[in-house]
């Protein structure tokens, strides 16, 4: 079955995606002091790649393998693409981590297509879904909660505004999201995350015990947004890091992007790819 272009309007689509009220932007997401990061509900937000930019200071995220560089499908030099064969000797990694990684690049090595959870049609986690790339975002801002929308569902995000984190948040793919706005900037705190996820393309795991404080801040001609993570995690890091990442506007509605039932026959060639995600029943 492929994707059928329907056109949603934001306030439609808030109430079929999140089941609750509809969320339309607020006249005070329009003031001076709080960023309208929907754009007036016209604009969305596409990533400029599908891996981390490296901070301007401090420890990063782990980067390529220098003996396996990496080549994208859209390398304008025409090379051939490169599979992502993640850094094993990043100083980031406690040792369960590192053979995790190291597992998972002898599996690419082997034969194997990489695991991303875009092409799979898995949730990515935070700091992961930051990496989604090629179909937009879309913020619907209120004054109590901000609403993400990923084109590629069913993947949605909820923000509580301005309150703490509540105690002991059960485990789930988006953990709890906590946010504000500093000045320009919207700020989200998130805990709470299964160690189910990835927090690159490069399969690098993640315990538990992950906290991931994201930053975004639109540019002053509204055209481009930046975003940073900074991740700690004690059960799989040895240290705290960053990253960036970019977005540019896109004057487009969302679609609807049925993902399952478009990757189900991906794997053409029996590259053992990771399969898709099957409820064992239904939710309802």
């Amino acid at each position: 079955m492929t994707t059928r272009a329907l056109i949603f309007s934001f306030g439609f689509a808030s109430a079929l995606l999140a089941g609750a009220s509809v969320f339309a932007a607020s006249p005070a997401a329009k003031t001076a002091t709080i960023p309208d990061f929907s754009q007036g509900n016209t604009a969305g937000w596409v990533s400029v790649g599908a891996d981390w930019l490296p901070p301007e200071s401090g420890p990063g995220p782990v980067g390529f393998d220098p003996a396996h560089p990496h080549v994208g499908n859209n390398d304008p030099q025409g090379r051939q693409p490169t599979p992502r064969i993640a850094d094993v000797n990043s100083p980031i990694l406690l040792p369960w981590a590192r053979e995790a990684v190291k597992r998972a690049n002898e599996e690419v090595l082997g034969g194997k297509t990489g695991f991303e959870a875009m092409s799979t049609c898995w949730p990515a986690g935070v700091p992961g879904i930051m990496l989604f790339t090629a179909e937009p975002i879309f913020f619907v801002q209120s004054p109590k909660q901000i609403l993400i929308l990923y084109q590629r569902g069913p993947n949605q995000r909820h923000i509580l505004m301005n309150v703490p984190h509540s105690k002991n948040p059960k485990l789930s793919w988006y953990g709890e999201s906590v946010g504000h706005y500093e000045g320009k900037t919207l700020v989200i705190d998130t805990i709470g995350l299964s160690d189910k996820t990835f927090v690159d393309n490069l399969r690098t795991p993640h315990s538990t015990k992950l906290h991931v404080i994201e930053r975004y801040t639109i540019s002053d001609d509204d055209r481009t947004m930046q975003g940073s993570a900074f991740v700690e995690d004690p059960g799989a890091y040895t240290m705290p890091w960053s990253a960036t990442q970019r977005w540019r506007r896109v004057q487009q509605p969302i679609l609807e992007s049925v993902c399952a039932e478009n990757n189900n026959n991906y794997n053409y060639f029996h590259m053992r790819i990771d399969p898709i995600p099957e409820a064992a029943k239904a939710d309802f």
